[in-house]
């Protein structure tokens, strides 16, 4: 199993994303984000690997949801460019605009290309990758470094199932002006890809993170857990 070239194919990303802050004095807040990204995907050849389109085609959250809907609206169309590997790698994910729904929604998409090795992977094969990007995390300016344990554990029709295991790292500094801030986290992330016809047929998964917040200015530090789940499906695949 290999990636190939796509034209236009279509997916739906469903997140869930659960922060409990331990506030000082103890209380605890709890901030929930749930929302489901449509998007439509292209990969032409360019040398060894793959330009990579992704737009963003429409953007929805759940009933009650805390994202406003002009900021839903303004995501809407969104753009990213960069590159993809023969195995998978992404590189130089860039939008055409930028917002904090923008970053939240272009962090998760790596997600959506599992690293084969070298030659395709197969029924049997282990492998493991390593990688460091640089990514927008809620309000920090962050960098991380994570490894991932592949396995292909059998082949599901025309499907090759892959599980995943990755420990992450993640260092950051706050954007606003005023008391900066600093982020420390790791975490662990487990997912499950169905991988066929040169592309990733769906996928689901969980995150589990310990973040530390940290105001230097005035000695505050604030411990958050983050949770999450996440659901990949072809909904077209458009043509090859």
């Amino acid at each position: 199993m290999t990636y190939r070239p796509m034209q236009g194919a279509h997916y739906s990303y469903e997140r869930r994303d659960s922060l409990a802050l331990q506030l000082p004095g103890g209380a605890t807040q709890v901030q929930q984000f749930n929302r489901t990204a449509y998007l439509t995907i292209s990969m032409a050849p360019e040398g060894n690997a793959y330009r990579t389109t992704i737009r963003l085609d429409s953007l929805r959250q759940e009933a009650g949801g805390a994202l406003p809907p002009d900021s839903l609206l303004r995501a809407e169309g969104t753009v990213w460019t960069g590159t993809v590997s023969a195995e998978g790698k992404v590189s130089d994910l860039k939008p055409d605009r930028t917002s904090g729904v923008v970053d939240q929604v272009g962090g998760s998409l790596p997600a959506l290309f599992p690293v084969l090795p070298r030659g395709g992977a197969r029924e049997g094969l282990n492998w493991t990758d390593t990688t460091q990007r640089a990514l927008k995390a809620d309000a920090f300016d962050a960098t991380e470094h994570a490894t991932t344990d592949y396995r292909a554990v059998k082949t599901d029709g025309r499907a090759l199932v892959i599980e995943t295991h990755t420990n992450f790292q993640r260092a950051g500094k706050g954007s606003q002006p005023t008391d900066p801030m600093q982020m420390t986290s790791q975490g662990v992330r487990q997912g499950t890809y169905r991988f066929g016809d040169g592309s990733v047929v769906s996928a689901e998964g969980a995150d589990s993170a310990e973040m530390t917040i940290t105001v230097p200015a005035v000695g505050q530090t604030v411990p958050v857990s983050q949770r999450a789940t996440w659901k990949v499906n072809a909904i077209g695949q458009g043509s090859r």
